[in-house]
């Protein structure tokens, strides 16, 4: 497969081809899944660990993940009783290894009641305290709890929370109400306020570009109000359109270009690093502290180290060796599994070859701008320029990666390009198989 053929198909259907691998759910599933068990025995001498807490007020519309929209206390309650008990079953499990990154994602995690989400904080200290990290414990919140609910602000921070990122998304109301976002409508400053005031070590911010109709201006007024703020890191997520969990997908046919998502992208880059942060061209993830890149542990340790990863809780995903899988889906199925007596239950498990990993991981990489041949090395135990040969020659021809040491980086402006950036690192069996598909998403 020559670069050409994939940013061919990258060029004709640019909005497939985002930071998630694989390009579809079923295209793993048409290829690598199996009756695996995965391989739980004998975990890596550094594993990640992720807590997936699935319940939210309401979807948004440009969300895709398991997400659980009851607001009964007792549904609550009966989750974090077995999230307990399969976090206490992987402390045994994990009980040699270092634990570089906890991160507690959802869903909304602060969502529950104080004393649940107590619950969950005390039964995860043995493994901060197995962490060489200096933050190693992250957790997501929404601006109207943030904004309204100080008292579990401070319970997080006595039960060793250390970073807190608040999905702020946009601080226009209008924009918020277009993907179902209404409770959160004229809260974003003082969410924010009362995070930095609370006595979290990092406090992140999160917003996304090219939504729906979105104008520079809207774009532009949320980044300034944001940095007026000053929390210690800013993502900037580009809105994907891929996925058939997302609502966003359907309700709207007008979609960006990537001529429009480089287009906000880069007026985003000069305003924040003109703003005291700081990140390489490409990256999504902006950060005021100096060496930091704006991220969770758990998250950089992922995507730019390749760490293998434990996943708990309802379609939380794991990653081990050759292995990736996902638990049950849904709420009820999950905690069912859990019941009989599986603690770590698992619905989908595939087992990849080297190239679907290493896609896996490249792809993420890139969302900081950068591939480090030698983290790549690390992870894989082979050359990246050996590898990729073909593919790298291809993006330095095309200016759209520049060489500095044992690292590439994206070429400046060319955000618009990372479509077709990313496709180089698609293996060629996901080309063919996008190929012989009937729909795109544009289609």
């Amino acid at each position: 497969m020559t670069p050409e053929e994939k940013t061919a198909l990258a060029t004709a259907h640019p909005l497939d081809f985002t930071i998630q691998y694989p390009p579809r759910r079923e295209y793993f599933q048409d290829n690598f899944r199996g009756p695996y068990v995965p391989a739980l025995v004998g975990a890596a001498e550094s594993m990640l660990l992720y807590v997936h807490v699935p319940f939210c007020k309401a979807k948004c519309y440009y969300c895709n993940f398991a997400v659980d929209v009851r607001p009964d206390a007792s549904v609550h309650k009966g989750y974090v009783d077995r999230l307990v008990k399969v976090i206490e079953a992987a402390d045994d499990l994990l009980a040699p290894s270092e634990i570089p990154g906890i991160d507690i994602g959802g869903g909304t995690p602060t969502i529950l009641a104080t004393e649940q989400l107590e619950r969950i904080l005390n039964a995860l200290q043995p493994f901060k305290a197995r962490s060489p990290v200096a933050f190693p414990l992250s957790i997501e919140t929404t601006p109207f709890i943030a904004a309204n609910d100080r008292a579990k602000l401070s319970a997080m921070v006595n039960g060793g929370v250390d970073r807190i990122s608040v999905g702020l998304q946009s601080m226009n109301d209008e924009v918020l109400r277009s993907f179902n976002r209404r409770e959160q409508e004229s809260v974003g400053s003082k969410a924010v306020e009362n995070l930095m005031t609370a006595g979290f070590k990092r406090v992140s911010v999160d917003l996304i570009f090219a939504l729906p109709g979105q104008t520079d201006e809207q774009w532009l007024s949320d980044l300034k109000r944001v940095i007026a703020l000053g929390p210690d890191a800013i993502t900037t997520y580009d809105c994907l359109y891929r996925g058939k969990g997302r609502a966003l997908t359907k309700r709207t046919a007008d979609k960006p270009s990537p001529e429009r998502y480089g287009q906000l992208y880069d007026v985003g880059y000069d305003l924040l690093l003109a703003s005291g942060y700081h990140a390489p061209y490409g990256s999504v993830n902006f950060s005021r502290h100096a060496g930091e890149t704006g991220t969770s542990a758990y998250f950089e340790r992922r995507l730019l180290d390749g760490m293998p990863y434990l996943g708990l809780g309802n379609y939380a995903s794991s990653l081990h060796g050759d292995a990736w899988w996902l638990a049950p889906y849904g709420v009820n199925a999950w905690t069912k599994a859990v019941d009989s007596g599986v603690n770590f239950p698992f619905g989908d498990c595939y087992r990849l070859p080297q190239e679907e990993v290493q896609a896996k991981y490249l792809l993420l990489s890139l969302s900081f701008g950068l591939i480090d041949t030698e983290r790549f090395f690390k992870a894989f135990g082979m050359d990246f320029n050996q590898r990729f040969k073909r593919e790298i020659e291809y993006a330095l021809a095309k200016n759209w990666l520049r060489q500095e040491g044992k690292k590439y980086y994206i070429v400046n402006g060319k955000f618009s390009c990372m479509p077709s950036i990313r496709s180089l690192f698609y293996s060629a069996r996901s080309i063919n198989w996008l190929n012989q598909q009937s729909q795109f998403v544009q289609t």
